[in-house]
Formats: structure tokens, sequence, C-alpha cells
């Protein structure tokens, strides 16, 4: 399975609390088109093949997180703040599903 950090999960979330404040729109669509580029740039590698291990066949996967980023930024900028929320808190539960997160041992 593969990793994902907590901060990433947590950054997500952050977007997701920041929609309730009508002054950080512009903000919480610049975070999700940041989150959409990393995975379209996770996308574009695995699918030439310039990746290590199995990453390609993990293709489906990055295209159902990119389709639900996007699903979120369009909500958000027809002002579907309600959806929007939905779509980033369906991504959390997505990422917690199919990646494990990372936990930081300090020793």
């Amino acid at each position: 399975m593969l990793m994902i950090s907590r901060e990433v999960i947590e950054s997500v979330i952050s977007t997701k609390e920041k929609l309730a404040n009508p002054d950080k729109k512009v903000e919480c669509i610049a975070d999700i088109e940041n989150m959409i580029e990393m995975k379209q740039s996770h996308l574009w590698r695995a699918e030439w093949g310039s990746c290590c291990g199995n990453i390609c066949g993990l293709v489906p996967q990055l295209e159902t997180e990119i389709e639900t980023l996007q699903g979120a930024l369009d909500a958000l900028k027809e002002g579907d703040n309600s959806k929007a929320s939905f779509l980033l808190q369906g991504y959390v539960t997505f990422l917690e599903k199919n990646y494990e997160v990372e936990h930081l041992n300090y020793w």
C-alpha cells in the first residue's frame, strides 16, 4: 500500500474548513488547484512509466482523485461551498482508505 503524509491529509481538511469563510474562497481555489496539479503530475508519471515500482497500476486511482478534486473546484467556483465541502470530505475518506497514513516516530 502506498503511503501519504499526515500533512497532506491535514492540508485537505484545512482547505475544507476554510470553505466556511467567504473571504478565503480565492485561497481555497488555489489550494485545490495545487492539489490537482500534483495529482496530474503523478498521473503523467504513471502513464509514461517513468516511475518506480508498480505505480503504473494506480492510473485509475489517480484519475478518481483528480475527478473528485475537480468536482470540488467546480462546485466552489459555482458558489456551492456545501458540495465542495462534501467532495473534499469524501476525498479525505478516499485517501485514508487507499493510502497508509504516515505516522512520524520520534525517538
